[in-house]
Parts: C-alpha cells; sequence; structure tokens
C-alpha cells in the first residue's frame, strides 16, 4: 500500500472535522458530526466524534475503500463509500418515490461493489492464481486488476477470436485477455520490444498454461506490425477470408498510438474495439484524442478516467 493511503488518511480526517459544522445540528436536533457523511465513514460507533480506537483502524477502512487495489484511493472511491444523506421529507432523488419513516436507504458499501474475481472452472482457477503470482513478482507498466478485468469482460462480450496487444511488458494484460480467449476459441499476437520484459512474460504465459494462445511478437512494432499486411508471413491476416482484428489494444509509447492506429485500424472489423491504456491528462497523446473521437466511423468512451484511464473505441459497422 502507497504512502499514499497516509496522505489521504489526513486529508479526509481534516475534511471530516472542518465539515462537521455543515451537519452539525440535524434536522430536528441530535448529536452534532451525525449526519456529516465524511464522519460516518469512520465513525463505528455513530457517536458524532472520532475516538483515539476509530482514528488508529481508520488507514485499514481507507484500505478497504482501494477497490481496484491501485494503492490509492481515488474520490471516486471514496465518494462510493459515503453514506447517502436523507432529506427532511425522506424522498430520495428523482424517482426514487416516498421510503417508509426513519428507514435509511439500503445503499451497498465500496467492498461490496468491487469484489474479486472469481474462478468458474479449474482454467480460469489456474490463470487467476496465476496473473496474482505476476503481480507479486517483476513488474514493469502493467494493467491494474480493474483494467484487466474490464479487458476481460471487453473480449468475451464481443467473443473474441483475434486480438492484438502492443506493448507486452511482463505479460499481466495478455494474460487478463486469455481468461476471455480460452472461452471464445480465440488467440493473441503481443508486440514486446525489451527482451528481458519479453522473457519474463513468455515464462508467465506457460505457468498460466495460456502459451499455446499466445503469440509474442519481437521487435520494434512500428515496424512489427507490417506483417499482418505481407502475404507470404505467418501473420498475415487476409482479409479477403474474411480475416480481422477483434480487438486492437494500445499500450506502449503513447506518442505512437496514431501511428499504430492508422496502421491497423483498417484490418479491425466493423463492430471491432479498439482499446487503448493509460488515457488520463498525464499521459494521454492529444492527437490520438483527436483521432478517435473526431472520426465520426468511430464511438469512443474513455473509462476509469480516475484511475489509469482506458480509452474504448468501437468501429461503427
Amino acid at each position: 500500500m502507497k504512502s499514499s493511503l497516509t496522505t489521504s488518511l489526513a486529508v479526509v480526517a481534516a475534511a471530516a472535522l472542518l465539515t462537521t459544522s455543515v451537519w452539525a445540528q440535524p434536522p430536528g436536533g441530535g448529536r452534532p458530526g451525525r449526519f456529516n457523511p465524511l464522519m460516518q465513514v469512520f465513525d463505528a460507533d455513530g457517536d458524532g466524534a472520532l475516538s483515539a480506537a476509530e482514528v488508529a483502524a481508520a488507514t485499514e477502512k481507507l484500505k478497504a475503500l482501494d477497490g481496484d487495489g491501485d494503492g490509492q484511493v481515488s474520490g471516486a472511491e471514496l465518494l462510493a463509500a459515503l453514506p447517502a444523506r436523507q432529506g427532511r421529507t425522506g424522498r430520495g432523488g428523482a424517482g426514487q418515490g416516498q421510503r417508509g419513516p426513519g428507514r435509511p436507504p439500503q445503499t451497498a458499501a465500496a467492498g461490496e461493489l468491487q469484489k474479486q474475481s472469481l474462478a468458474k472452472n479449474d482454467v480460469e482457477r489456474e490463470i487467476l492464481a496465476t496473473i496474482a503470482q505476476m503481480q507479486a513478482g517483476p513488474g514493469f507498466a502493467n494493467v491494474s486488476n480493474t483494467d484487466g478485468r474490464l479487458l476481460r469482460l471487453l473480449a468475451e462480450t464481443i467473443d473474441a477470436q483475434r486480438i492484438v496487444e502492443i506493448g507486452t511488458s511482463t505479460g499481466e494484460s495478455a494474460v487478463w485477455f486469455a481468461l476471455a480467449l480460452k472461452a471464445t476459441g480465440g488467440h493473441i499476437s503481443t508486440h514486446e520490444i525489451d527482451d528481458g520484459r519479453a522473457a519474463v512474460a513468455t515464462e508467465n504465459f506457460r505457468k498460466a498454461g495460456v502459451d499455446d494462445i499466445v503469440t509474442l511478437v519481437m521487435g520494434d512494432a512500428h515496424q512489427t506490425v507490417a506483417r499482418y499486411m505481407d502475404p507470404a508471413d505467418p501473420l498475415f491476416i487476409d482479409a479477403s477470408q474474411g480475416e480481422a482484428i477483434d480487438i486492437l489494444f494500445l499500450d506502449a509509447d503513447k506518442e505512437g498510438y496514431v501511428d499504430y492506429l492508422e496502421q491497423l485500424l483498417p484490418l479491425v472489423r466493423p463492430g471491432g474495439l479498439v482499446i487503448a491504456h493509460n488515457m488520463n491528462t498525464r499521459q494521454a497523446d492529444r492527437r490520438f484524442v483527436t483521432a478517435i473521437t473526431e472520426d465520426p466511423q468511430l464511438e469512443t468512451l474513455i473509462l476509469l478516467k480516475e484511475g489509469t484511464g482506458v480509452g474504448v473505441t468501437l468501429k461503427k459497422r
């Protein structure tokens, strides 16, 4: 758990104390601080004050709020943990209707909204166990659990048969994709330029039992993606035979995303997806953002902006 949790604790605690006055006297009287939603996250006994024991337990509570396991508590994760406030009339938001007198809304805690993946069978159990081992071992610029699960969901949802990944790293994203491909019967080709990371990824694919559905392509992907257009190459995608890319996943040099898109978008099938990692205000290349948001043939949403940011682009039919 990163030190940012300690900082977050200090900020949250300060905010809770500063905003106590806003809810100091709840409607109809009552104990001060009881209706402060920030206080209610940490105020276990509901007495409107943080005891020494509750302050000591606050760090663990913050850890529990870290739903995506990235070592930080985002604003969205904190917001999800705040109890919903009920007005004087007992009415909820628009369209909620009347609640019974004195009945608080049955909202879910943050930990209930985001739980770990559950294995359906032995194949999934082996892959998920390997992902956990990979995260504990040598890593380099991999996806978070939340991002990885999103990749798996999207791939299985569209019944992906052919995935092209730019940026293997040590293989975590490819293994998440392989979790879907084991169900769809598909295959992933993943491109990596670094020999050391590729060696770690190769061993990870073997451990996960997915090396039979993963092809690791070594070299500068700006050049190696041309192999998909070469009829003499085993990677050739024969559009005349109905072959196409179902998902193009970009997780390499951000300034190179535009080039990868220009070269490979013609090979993405209508109804296929271009998924781009690290689409946040610190890393997203403006030229690429323009390319995927201002082309009428594409429909794009940027998801998980509170974290790394994942761009999901549909190539329209």
